[in-house]
């Protein structure tokens, strides 16, 4: 038998769910007199006024996917309890597992195991108006982005700026681009899709790979990402977020290789939760793998409602 090599993989991001609908581009760019640049600073300074400054509780269902070309490998899905800190504080917010499970398992004769370190973790630090913007300080972001805008759109019954931006080519650091969505009214940020500049890179990949085998190249092809907030009680609150890593791992000695994608999503299916209580034994670290708690199959209910509620949540993308 093949000594297994297992890599693991770490999502380092330094940094319901029908609110975000199909939305429809509206007529024209009906924008404020503000520049692009000055509206999302202009947003990220009202971060207080817009977000909870205190501490709340929340429950979530959290998943996540690897596949070796195009076919299943491991799937792995939680129910989570979290501890969100209030948005003027930067303290890490915390996750809890109540229930864990596993569909899938990696086939015994691969000579690799892919493994997702931090996952549910991972997945709230992509909060990124909790965290640093997309690895900038937001009272500066223009020092690293360039911003434009595009069309507004109309999603949920809301209308949104949508600002543009991209890596300056000045700026050296493996950045992002992508777009983000500014409620009209509130001027919070409802939603950013954005993508890292992991493309022609050389040395990328060593940014989400805690372990590298010996002899095997590591190529990435893409990094995206997408999170979301949902506006309650005239506070808009983290809601769900997913991350789509994939990569290519070939042999230097027979030039074979493999392409894999990493997965993860996370929904928020309660958003203020009373009655709350956590087991701290039960805490996910950033160097944790979900996959190494799972004791048993799960077949309850509970998880079919949880599944539904991030199809949902990812279907109106």
């Amino acid at each position: 038998m093949k000594t297994k090599i297992t890599i693991f993989l770490v999502l380092l991001l330094i940094f319901s769910n029908s609110a975000f609908a199909a939305g429809n581009e509206l007529s024209g760019k009906v924008h404020p007199k503000l520049s692009a640049s000055a509206l999302v600073k202009k947003s990220l300074s009202l971060i207080g006024k817009n977000y909870p400054c205190v501490d709340n509780n929340m429950n979530a269902f959290y998943k996540e996917q690897i596949q070796k070309n195009n076919s299943c490998v491991t799937t792995n899905e939680a129910i989570l309890n979290i501890k969100k800190s209030s948005y003027l504080k930067s303290k890490t917010d915390l996750a809890f597992v109540e229930q864990v499970r596993g569909n899938c398992n990696p086939g015994e004769n691969d000579q690799y195991v892919v493994k997702l370190q931090g996952g549910p973790i991972s997945a709230l630090e992509m909060d990124v108006v909790k965290n640093p913007f997309l690895g900038t300080f937001n009272h500066n972001p223009e020092e690293s982005y360039s911003f434009e805008y595009d069309n507004d759109v109309y999603q949920g019954g809301k209308e949104y700026y949508v600002v543009l931006f991209k890596q300056k080519p000045s700026e050296g650091r493996m950045l992002y681009r992508g777009k983000i969505f500014i409620d009209k009214e509130s001027l919070a940020i409802g939603k950013i899709e954005y993508s890292r500049n992991v493309e022609n890179r050389f040395g990328s990949f060593d940014s989400f790979f805690a372990k590298k085998p010996k002899g095997r190249d590591i190529k990435m092809t893409g990094a995206d990402y997408v999170v979301k907030y949902r506006e309650f009680d005239g506070k808009w609150y983290f809601d769900y977020s997913t991350s789509n890593i994939s990569f290519v791992l070939s042999n230097r000695q027979d030039h074979t290789y493999d392409t894999y994608s990493v997965k993860s999503q996370i929904v928020v299916t309660n958003l203020v939760a009373e009655n709350f209580s956590v087991d701290k034994t039960n805490i996910i670290k950033s160097n944790d793998i979900l996959s190494d708690k799972i004791k048993e199959f799960n077949l309850s209910s509970q998880w079919d409602v949880c599944n539904l509620i991030l199809l949902l949540a990812s279907s109106n993308l």
